[in-house]
């Protein structure tokens, strides 16, 4: 868990992504909330307090936020109000993150963290494409 420390508190803003709408597709994102959430670059910061961590996603429509602790199994609602079981796990400077649906279907987010970027990998069970997403250190 000590590896992603020099990361708490970072703000990374979204540079790049590729093939972002067509894993919302994929999941049954509504047109509107896709399109939405496509036109937006957030910035994502991790903070800790004590052995709890929350992933914040800031854009200029909303924030959208989630704690979790490593290894425990919660009930997170994504952006779109679905409710799905979460499951975050720590190794070396990737936070894994799997997502199950109602219908026992699986995403993966693989978030690897550097000094300098964040770069969010996302793949689905039935889904032939990848999502990659890369966000790049807020400079103060």
């Amino acid at each position: 868990m000590a590896s992603l420390e020099p990361y708490i508190n970072v703000r990374y803003k979204l540079k790049t992504s590729e093939n972002f709408e067509e894993y919302l597709k994929f999941i049954g994102v509504g047109i509107l909330s896709r399109k939405t959430a496509c036109a937006v670059s957030p910035v994502a910061v991790l903070t800790r307090d004590g052995d709890v961590y929350t992933l914040t996603m800031i854009t200029t429509f909303r924030t959208v936020a989630f704690s979790f602790k490593f290894d425990e199994e919660f009930i997170e609602e994504r952006p779109d109000g679905v409710k799905l079981k979460s499951l975050l796990t720590v190794d070396g400077d990737k936070l894994i993150q799997t997502q199950t649906e109602d219908n026992g279907r699986k995403s993966t987010h693989v978030r690897t963290f550097t000094p300098e970027t964040l770069t969010v990998v996302t793949t689905a069970e039935g889904w032939e494409g990848k999502c990659v997403r890369i966000y790049e250190v807020v400079k103060n």
